[in-house]
This record gives C-alpha cells, sequence and structure tokens, in this order.
C-alpha cells in the first residue's frame, strides 16, 4: 500500500462559496482514500466551522493581504511544526503566502495551487512571480480554458492539469420535486420553474437572465424565476426585476441556501447567465448531477459539461434574445428536456464526482512528489 499522505490545505476563505466547498471535498475525499487533511483557514469562517464540525484538524489562517509576511512566518513555522506532504493552496491570497511560507521554513513540501476563475492575470512582476516560481511544484485549473490562460500566461504547460470540480452524487441526484420547497415557494401548479442559483452580482448575469425572461414574457411564455445566492434576497435585485416589468407574484428571492439540492428538485430549468470570471458553473454541475436541463453561457469552461444540444444549451454571454431563445426551446419542448436529462447525469457521474476529483488529485499530488525526489513514495 502507497505511503499515507499528510495534505495542508490553505484557504482565506471566510464566507462560504464554491472554492470553500470544493475543498472541503477534497478533504473529505482524500481522507477516505486513507489520507491526513489539516485546513488552514479562518477558524470563525464558514469553512473553518464546517471542517471542525467534520472532525478536521483547523489551523488559523486569516491573511489581511496577497503578501502578509507575519502570516507568512506563521505559516511557515506551521509547515516546519506539521511537515505535510504537500500542500495546497485553494484561493489567491493562499497561492500568494504560500510561497514566502514555503521559502521561509526548514520544510519544504510539494506547492500546489488550483485556479477556479478565468479573470485574465495580472501582469507585473509580483504577479508574474506569483504564478512562475520555482517554488510552486504544479497547478491545477479547474476546466481546459483555465489552463489554456494559465498556458498562455507563461506557465510549462507540464506544470498545469485539468481536474473539474466534484459535484457529491449521495447529494445531487435526480428526484421529484421536494414538498417542503414546493409549498415554500408557493407557485401555481404546473408553471415552469426558471432557477438561477448564484450569488447576486454583475458578473453572475442576473440582469441578463431577467432581460430574456421580459421577453419571454412578451411572446406569452409564462413561468416563474427564482433566484437563490448571497444577495439575491436584496432590493436592488428586487428592483432590477420589477424595472423589467415582470409580474411580482411570478419571482422569488431566497438568500443564501444551504439546500441548493431541494430547491434544484423544483427547478424546470437551471440557467447561468454569466458574463465574466466563471470557470466552471458549480450550479451548473450540481443541476446536471439531478437531471435539470441547463441553459448556460458559453464562458469559459461551460461548455465542457454542458454539451450543446445535447446536455443543455449555450447561448452567448451577455446576450438576453439568444438567453430567451433558448429558454423557449427548452420550456416548450419536454422531450428535449428529457433527453437532457439523460445525457446530463451520465455525463456527470462519469467525470465530475468529488470521487474522481479526489482520485486525479491524489494522483497529481504523487507525481508531484515523485518528481521532488519525495522519500516517500
Amino acid at each position: 500500500m502507497a505511503d499515507k499522505l499528510k495534505i495542508l490545505h490553505i484557504t482565506e476563505s471566510f464566507g462560504w462559496s464554491g472554492g470553500a466547498a470544493q475543498a472541503l471535498y477534497l478533504a473529505r475525499e482524500l481522507r477516505a482514500l486513507g489520507h491526513e487533511n489539516i485546513l488552514a483557514c479562518p477558524l470563525d469562517g464558514d469553512l473553518g466551522r464546517k471542517a471542525a464540525a467534520d472532525g478536521f484538524e483547523v489551523a488559523q489562517f486569516q491573511p489581511r493581504r496577497d503578501y502578509d509576511l507575519k502570516t507568512a512566518r506563521a505559516l511557515s513555522r506551521l509547515l516546519d511544526e506539521k511537515k505535510p506532504d504537500v500542500l495546497h493552496a485553494h484561493h489567491p491570497k493562499a497561492h500568494a503566502m504560500g510561497l514566502p511560507a514555503k521559502f521561509l521554513a526548514g520544510h519544504k513540501p510539494v506547492f500546489v495551487f488550483t485556479r477556479r476563475v478565468s479573470h485574465p492575470i495580472v501582469t507585473g512582476f509580483f504577479a508574474k512571480l506569483k504564478y512562475t516560481s520555482r517554488l510552486i511544484n504544479g497547478c491545477i485549473a479547474v476546466s481546459d480554458s483555465v489552463r489554456n490562460i494559465l498556458v498562455e500566461y507563461g506557465l510549462r504547460p507540464e506544470r498545469v492539469r485539468t481536474i473539474y470540480s466534484g459535484t457529491d452524487p449521495a447529494r445531487f441526484f435526480p428526484r421529484p420535486p421536494d414538498p417542503g420547497i414546493t409549498a415554500e415557494l408557493a407557485l401555481p401548479p404546473g408553471l415552469p420553474v426558471v432557477m438561477l442559483v448564484g450569488n447576486f452580482s454583475r458578473d453572475k448575469g442576473q440582469q441578463v437572465l431577467l432581460s430574456a425572461a421580459g421577453l419571454l414574457r412578451g411572446r406569452g411564455l409564462d413561468l416563474a424565476l427564482v433566484f437563490a445566492g448571497r444577495g439575491t434576497d436584496s432590493p436592488e435585485l428586487r428592483g432590477l426585476y420589477r424595472a423589467a416589468g415582470l409580474p411580482e407574484e411570478k419571482g422569488r428571492f431566497l438568500g443564501l441556501r444551504d439546500d441548493v439540492e431541494k430547491l434544484l428538485s423544483a427547478a424546470s430549468v437551471s440557467v447561468n447567465a454569466a458574463v465574466k470570471g466563471e470557470a466552471l458553473s458549480g450550479s451548473i454541475r450540481e443541476s446536471l448531477a439531478m437531471g435539470v436541463p441547463a441553459v448556460a453561457s458559453d464562458i469559459s469552461g461551460n461548455s465542457e459539461i454542458v454539451k450543446d444540444g445535447v446536455t443543455g444549451l449555450l447561448f452567448p454571454p451577455g446576450d438576453a434574445a439568444a438567453l430567451a431563445d433558448r429558454l423557449e426551446t427548452a420550456l416548450r419542448d419536454p422531450g428535449l428536456r428529457e433527453k437532457f436529462s439523460r445525457e446530463s447525469v451520465a455525463l456527470v457521474r462519469s467525470g465530475f464526482t468529488t470521487a474522481i476529483m479526489g482520485a486525479r488529485t491524489l494522483e497529481y499530488y504523487r507525481e508531484l512528489l515523485r518528481e521532488a525526489g519525495s522519500p516517500r513514495l
């Protein structure tokens, strides 16, 4: 049997997010495979509390900025104390802090960072150093499109591995609408439900969906819109909804939820309308795992999971008219939605589960450790 590894996961994540969830999922999968995991993150943040409740050792890590030397020294002491085989940074400040911490520490673990967004990478000396330093052993990109951005930026192709973020099939699977959610939403029976799960921001494109819904209303297509995610219960989003001329009784603004699988069970179609930054939509991945047909903007890695015409429909980012057309196509054709449902569940189970993510990440760790000449292998 291969040696048991010790992995120190670092992230500045305080509030709950897709990246925080993926870090915790990865730690769980690696633990199930027999390896030790420590999470360094804000102790009083959402991830810190959830990880501690799940039985993981959690250490305080809360950098104030990219290069916080006091925190870097504390992290270097943690490296010398815990002596992890792998240091894995899951977010940008953690990535930046891992470099001076590894430089200062006597113990030099393999250092890996994950890139989860498709925003252009800033240029400049320190930015370049952050991505190309010899202290970094490897990089995980959550989609091929993100990997291409990193390679074009100057990372050597052999140092960048695509490992798709995972969805838990024990939590996200096809099911009838949850009775509690049906009661909570209190929508007329038979009314199609278009759902966008994502934190409220211009980048996430809620405004694009509102414009598309206005166009569909003009075509006589009746539907309900449901928004879930941080800030989706805000007066600002409600105001945009009213400004789009949509009927108040057919909009639901739920805010941040921890029962997304129950919410999605009530959706007729799941939408990702992101206009920038998205790498591989977690809510769309979860929707597909549940057999909920998806309509997504053709941005970054979305096309790597939403196969146009097979597992869902794609539209050009920011194009409300195109989104309206795709939604109308899906909502008016139950047979097409059934086809998307079958194909999407099969696709997620074959390549996008948390277990697959964990196994591929562990394989990558071992490759990097062998390259580094680790005595542990």
